[in-house]
């Protein structure tokens, strides 16, 4: 791996051994905030491939035996796409074979130590006609190495890709790396300064998810990854995404989650039991820590039911309104600086803005960036969306268009407007930089408006002095 390091990445990060993570990579030179700290094309891409006959058996046997294959078929024909010529019969038409080297390199990956085949992976190679030179348990590993290491590459077909020394990197709540596509290409950028010798990490969630509480965090790593996140986030004294407010006083809360949220399972009543309030010191009894997870899940459930109903249609959903209203006025009781909250705010601006409810749209997207602000101590790339949805929102709310290019009505709906918005894009562009660098699609897309705006202003600027101007000289 450190010869692959020299070779290909000039040795500015190294793969080092720990006891407690296995393989991780470590930053031999100093990067700042928004440094690119390496650049890789991919080790392999992997899509659906609809008309294949091997694919297509694939997708037969997994809906035909649902009990025996436990993954989307598009996990298993990432495994039959990674077969070296040997592992292929002389003549095999439907797989490609990919080189020596390559697989090599696939095999380095993280994976856990597959001592025996599923019956999924015995299944594919006797169907397929592949036993003659590919044994279940070599097809096994391939799969283990894929789900364990690969990132979302296409959507149109479903496509994933897998790079070498990303796959080395450890995750953390709180990383000082994020990545992004350029093209193909994998880019590393620091997500905060890096000192020489500090160990690199990424989040393996989106960065949504890097807003939702410990347990939930917890619970989305341990269905797709296995592991019970030990961060410096999800170790904290408080969870700045899952405040409650507390019985007694009745400020926010931010309760220590106690050993039996460890196992990342959904908010039971009780990990917080006994738990003292941040305020005013309060113990939680038993009951009450049952009455507040319990909102937690009602809240929760809620948000599932209403978001299934909006997927039906693009319609206004008014009967809907009321309804979140009234599921948000209970929350709130209980609930404060929680991530259910944000999503119940972000479901609720989208349908006032179906409603023609401006100002309330307006203050539901208010509350999510002050939250977003508080729960994560960096840059969000959420963040940054939320605040570029904002301004877009205040733009069109004064009249004026957005798309396909900004365009200001006139000189009241841009005192409406400005100086608030070009501030607003501003503060979302800053962070984009540092995230994805200016080329990025991220930052171009902000960057544009931000322009057009800036012209809109000086349009209506130089229309407003040339008036000015008329009547100056006919007085």
């Amino acid at each position: 791996v450190n010869e692959y390091c020299r070779a290909k990445h000039r040795s500015v990060v190294g793969c080092s051994w720990t006891q407690t993570k296995g393989r991780v990579l470590m930053a031999q030179s100093a990067f700042k905030q928004g440094d690119v700290i390496f650049r890789e094309p991919p080790l392999h891409i992997v899509a659906e491939s609809k008309g294949n006959t091997a694919f297509d058996r694939l997708k037969e046997l997994c809906k035909e035996h649902s009990q025996v294959f436990e993954y989307e078929p598009l996990w298993y024909w990432t495994a039959l796409c990674s077969l070296k010529k040997q592992q292929l019969p002389p003549s095999e038409t439907r797989l490609r074979a990919i080189d020596d080297d390559q697989q090599r390199k696939l095999l380095l990956l993280y994976a856990p130590d597959v001592k025996e085949a599923s019956d999924a992976s015995a299944m594919l190679v006797g169907e397929l006609g592949l036993a003659s030179c590919l044994t279940p348990l070599e097809l096994e590993r391939l799969v283990q190495v894929w789900i364990l290491n690969c990132f979302e590459h296409s959507d149109n077909p479903l496509g994933y890709s897998v790079y070498f020394m990303s796959s080395f990197m450890s995750h953390s709540c709180l990383p000082n790396a994020v990545w992004h596509h350029d093209g193909d290409d994998f880019v590393l950028r620091a997500r905060c300064a890096i000192e020489e010798g500090d160990e690199i990490s990424l989040s393996y969630l989106s960065e949504d998810s890097l807003l939702e509480s410990i347990p939930a965090r917890r619970k989305h790593l341990r269905d797709s990854k296995h592991f019970i996140c030990s961060c410096m986030r999800c170790t904290a004294p408080c969870d700045k995404s899952r405040g409650f407010r507390c019985p007694k006083c009745r400020q926010a809360s931010f309760y220590r989650l106690q050993a039996k949220a460890a196992g990342g399972n959904s908010p039971s009543s009780g990990d917080i039991t006994g738990a003292s309030c941040s305020s005013c010191q309060h113990c939680l009894s038993a009951s009450e820590a049952s009455f507040l997870a319990a909102e937690e899940r009602e809240l929760e459930s809620k948000l599932d039911d209403f978001e299934r109903r909006i997927e039906r249609g693009r319609g206004r959903h008014s009967s809907l309104v009321q309804q979140l209203e009234t599921a948000l006025i209970r929350a709130e009781c209980s609930l404060c600086q929680h991530w259910l909250l944000d999503k119940a705010w972000a479901i609720a601006a989208d349908l006032y803005e179906r409603n023609e409810r401006q100002e309330d749209s307006q203050a539901a997207t208010r509350k999510r960036i002050a939250f977003q602000e508080e729960a994560y101590p960096g840059l969000s790339g959420t963040r940054a969306w939320t605040l570029e949805a904002y301004a877009d929102m205040l733009i069109r709310h004064s009249g004026s268009a957005v798309e396909p290019r900004v365009s200001i009505a006139d000189v009241d709906a841009l005192r409406q407007v400005e100086p608030q918005v070009s501030q607003i894009y501003l503060e979302a562009l800053q962070i984009l930089r540092l995230m994805f660098g200016e080329s990025h699609e991220y930052y171009t897309s902000v960057n544009r408006k931000a322009i057009e705006l800036e012209h809109e202003f000086r349009k209506h600027f130089d229309k407003a002095c040339a008036a000015s101007s008329s009547v100056s000289k006919e007085g």
